[in-house]
């Protein structure tokens, strides 16, 4: 009887745990973590709900035709909030500095849904791959939007931490170079200390990777699956915290916005009354970290607290006798923002609606044939116009963001 009772406590489990798992492939839900901007808090919210539905419809339905050339995709993804979405939690929300906002949101999305509108419409479709696959299609979806989310954050805050930083100047007496006294040196130093957007930028990343980083648990569990995972040391204002994230790409994404710092810190002009120069300088002072991640090291990006001197920069600025005469005196002020972030990228110049756009990160170390081809099928963000830059474009990049 204990045999016979085993064996019904055993079968009444395996029902149980069957009926769960056809609910759960009757339903068809997933869900998905996905970021969004725009002008008011409502858009962004929007934006970062189609955004969860174009990652469900990607990755469950496959049309007979070109679906995503189709008027069907935008009449659907403009239906996101009649019942694609079951339902959905805001994990992010923040106002840049700028005035427009960014949210992160947790959407539980309807696969069921999805694929009575689409054929609805009069498409003919498919569901891509047997249901049984539900957990692995959530699990690269939550890598997907993992990927897709870090790079809208690195984009968002490519804008603010160009005014991040204050800047003060002092010069030092004049120094003669030649027997004659024609020739002057003066030292110069300017000081950039961080202001109230480098406050709202680490936050703003703190609670991005708060919300896409993986529990310990689920960690462990990915390993368990001999998958790789991503630490991410975070360091900021006294907190010391460790993210775990899924994919390389989102190293590579974060490992950007670490290299962009030099860029972001120069921004600063120095006028002298008759003339005007940009970020000039030996830097030296504030460590923002990043890394090439390998061998399971943890990257560490490091936010400087408002009101710390991030870096300093110094130099002699040469002139004649005849130039010092006409200047008066020594002036610095920020330049503001001189690039934005759109269109899949970064911007390097613009003009009556052209212009040259940098991907965020690079694709990795190429010969020049495999580089080429791996630009020309890079879809990023929605574009896939992408090539590899000219010897002008790389000047035109080194000049505008990097000089």
């Amino acid at each position: 009887m204990k045999t016979i009772a085993k064996f019904l406590l055993a079968l009444l489990g395996l029902i149980i745990l069957t009926s769960n798992v056809y609910a759960q492939e009757s339903n068809k839900d997933v869900t998905i973590t996905a970021s969004g901007s725009g002008a008011t808090l409502e858009e962004a919210k929007q934006s970062a709900l189609r955004s969860a539905t174009e990652q469900a419809f990607g990755a469950f339905i496959s049309s007979k035709t070109e679906v995503f050339n189709d008027q069907v995709v935008a009449d659907q993804m403009s239906s996101v909030s009649s019942g694609n979405i079951k339902s959905y939690a805001v994990l992010n929300e923040d106002q840049f500095p700028d005035g427009r906002w960014g949210a992160t949101i947790k959407a539980v999305v309807s696969v069921d849904k999805l694929t009575s509108f689409v054929q609805a419409k009069g498409i003919e479709i498919e569901i891509k791959g047997g249901l049984f696959a539900l957990n692995i299609k959530q699990q690269l979806l939550n890598e997907q939007g993992e990927v897709e989310a870090v790079y809208a954050m690195v984009g968002l805050l490519h804008e603010p931490m160009q005014t991040a930083f204050d800047y003060t100047i002092k010069s030092g007496d004049p120094k003669s170079t030649d027997a004659e006294s024609k020739n002057w040196e003066i030292p110069l130093e300017v000081t950039a200390t961080c202001n109230k957007n480098m406050e709202f930028c680490a936050n703003y990343f703190r609670r991005t990777l708060v919300a896409l980083s993986l529990t310990s648990a689920e960690a462990e569990n990915y390993k368990s699956l001999n998958k790789q995972v991503f630490p991410v040391s975070f360091k900021y204002n006294g907190q010391n915290i460790i993210f775990y994230l899924r994919k390389q790409t989102s190293i590579n994404l974060i490992n950007s916005l670490a290299s962009n710092w030099s860029f972001y810190v120069r921004l600063f002009a120095v006028q002298s009354g008759m003339d005007e120069s940009f970020g000039k300088g030996e830097g030296r002072g504030f460590d923002v970290g990043g890394n090439n991640y390998n061998n399971g090291k943890d990257i560490t990006i490091r936010f400087p607290t408002a009101g710390n001197i991030a870096s300093t920069f110094a130099w002699n600025d040469k002139r004649t006798l005849s130039q010092i005469e006409q200047m008066t005196g020594y002036a610095v002020k920020p330049r503001g923002v001189i690039s934005n972030f759109k269109n899949g990228g970064f911007v390097v110049w613009e003009k009556d609606g052209h212009g040259l756009i940098a991907a965020l990160c690079d694709l990795g170390k190429y010969n020049w044939t495999d580089a080429k081809f791996a630009c020309e099928n890079l879809t990023i963000n929605g574009y896939s116009d992408w090539f590899l830059p000219t010897a002008d474009d790389l000047q035109h990049l080194f000049t505008k963001l990097y000089q």
